[in-house]
């Protein structure tokens, strides 16, 4: 009877093991799903691109479901290797965090010079938005105080 009283306590840790198992499979989808794009924004950053390139806003431009598919696995993959490149350059600085001198070096790194300068350029002025937007921010806040 103790016997099968272990026998039957066996099976339910094996039923714990295999409730993770589930948890595990949709944690894979979930990444997976992580590194796939948007397509959404794939498309309109392709159509938005192709229709200036095509002669202006209002240019149709079409592009079939395997094209867009081929577009978004790309980005992904540059994606990739950018990161894993930054990650080189910050690592030879001996350093545990990414910044964006890192990301400019790899794009060098990788003989895609021509868009450090461009990148560097929308860097900065999305900094100064940002930095305008707070500024203005705290303005409010303090005319809210000194309302009250």
């Amino acid at each position: 009877m103790a016997g099968e009283a272990t026998k039957e306590a066996e099976p339910q840790p094996h039923a714990a093991q295999e409730e993770p198992a589930p948890a595990a499979a949709a944690a894979a989808m979930t990444e997976a799903e992580v590194e796939e794009l948007p397509k959404a924004i794939v498309r309109r950053l392709v159509k938005d691109k192709l229709s200036h390139v095509a002669g202006g806003e209002g240019a149709e431009v079409i592009v079939n479901k395997d094209a867009m598919a081929a577009f978004a696995e790309s980005a992904r993959i540059f994606i990739h290797y950018l990161s894993a490149t930054a990650n080189d350059m910050c690592k030879e600085s001996k350093r545990q965090t990414i910044n964006a001198d890192d990301v400019l070096k790899a794009l060098d790194e990788m003989e895609f010079s021509e868009f450090v300068e461009p990148l560097r350029t929308a860097l900065q002025e999305s900094s100064e938005i940002k930095m305008r937007t707070e500024g203005q921010k705290q303005t409010k806040n303090k005319k809210r105080r000194e309302e009250n």
